[in-house]
């Protein structure tokens, strides 16, 4: 019986480890997918991920109440146009393109 709960403590260890992993690396990717520094409520993208990095699950949670933009990196890509990157346009007298 000892053995049981020594085997579920530590399975619980690990899931709360890897839990908060996730979180982690959620929150860096989030804070490194905003494209734009003044949609951060505060601070810039480097400060962000250099928290995140060296702060580690404590630094996320502060990203999380803090820093993230409203609506997440997700919302901060729309509303700063949709995340799509253009073609500039062609220069005059350029060939146009050939037929598909």
């Amino acid at each position: 019986m000892d053995n049981v709960g020594i085997g579920f403590a530590i399975l619980l260890f690990t899931a709360v480890m890897v839990a908060g992993l996730a979180f982690w690396i959620w929150a860096l990717v989030d804070a490194i997918r905003v494209p734009d520094d003044s949609l951060y409520k505060s601070g810039t993208k480097l400060v962000w991920v250099l928290v995140i990095v060296l702060i580690g699950f404590i630094g996320a949670i502060v990203y999380l109440a803090v820093g993230r933009p409203d609506g997440g990196a997700a919302a901060a890509i729309a509303s700063w146009g949709g995340g799509a990157r253009t073609t500039p346009p062609a220069p005059d007298g350029a060939l146009p393109p050939p037929p598909a």
